[in-house]
């Protein structure tokens, strides 16, 4: 297995998700009282960091850009590069290049208790932004609209932790799901509760990202999910669907 200079790669992630503009210094380094560029001491907190679903797409990003330079890289060497990748300053670096935003409708700031899994495992953090992502483009292919406590809410819920179940397994999927809904409450919480566990009986051994969207979609339809009518929970239905 080759070597792998994690500096040099996030600095290579950085100018590519800047669209190849030129980064003078990147967070972790600052310029001494005679212009010249020297390593700083500061280390950023992981928890602290990592505070948004724009967060792990930016660590996601990052992350490819490793995989593709160390494609005999183990997990734990990713998740190692990922944690440097924080602590150094190179997430908040290319965060304040973007400027905030970017955040995926239905999913933006991390609780505290997603934050504590994300440093305990940021490979699977990466594909838990990465299923939400993909539920939510699902959701508005197949709604026009990204809902709430509706049929596309309930779409949404339940198409992610089929992905996750997918991506990771169901076990870890759940605990990703219940993470999310740590600081929520009430009826809100219950109905998207019901429906993450309605997704994550799905059985999606062998199948494909269109064929899980097309079974969470049956499972909407039939009525297996839950939305929120007049402060009740009700079985979803057909209602609301363009494709």
């Amino acid at each position: 297995m080759k070597n792998f200079n994690v500096k040099a790669l996030a600095a290579a992630a950085i100018l590519s998700l800047m669209g190849g503009s030129v980064l003078q210094v990147s967070a972790a380094e600052v310029e001494n009282n005679e212009g010249q560029v020297c390593q700083s001491e500061t280390q950023y907190n992981f928890e602290e960091e990592v505070t948004t679903f724009s967060d792990l797409g930016i660590m996601s990003q990052a992350l490819e850009a490793f995989m593709a330079e160390n494609p005999e890289s183990t997990e734990a060497e990713q998740e190692a590069f990922l944690i440097q990748f924080v602590e150094s300053g190179e997430l908040r670096a290319v965060r304040n290049a973007r400027g905030i935003g970017d955040n995926i409708p239905g999913f933006s700031s991390l609780n505290s208790t997603e934050r504590a899994l994300a440093l305990k495992h940021p490979i699977q953090a990466i594909k838990v932004y990465q299923c939400a992502n993909k539920a939510t483009d699902a959701t508005i292919a197949y709604y026009g609209t990204n809902g709430w406590q509706d049929n596309s809410d309930a779409f949404r819920h339940c198409c992610w932790n089929a992905l996750m179940k997918s991506a990771m397994n169901e076990s870890d999927a759940e605990v990703w799901a219940t993470a999310h809904e740590a600081d929520s409450s009430g009826i809100d919480k219950e109905m998207d509760l019901f429906n993450n566990a309605v997704g994550r009986s799905i059985d999606v051994s062998g199948k494909s990202d269109s064929e899980i969207y097309e079974a969470v979609k049956e499972e909407v339809v039939n009525g297996s999910c839950r939305r929120i009518v007049d402060g009740e929970l009700v079985a979803t239905d057909g209602a609301g669907l363009i494709k």
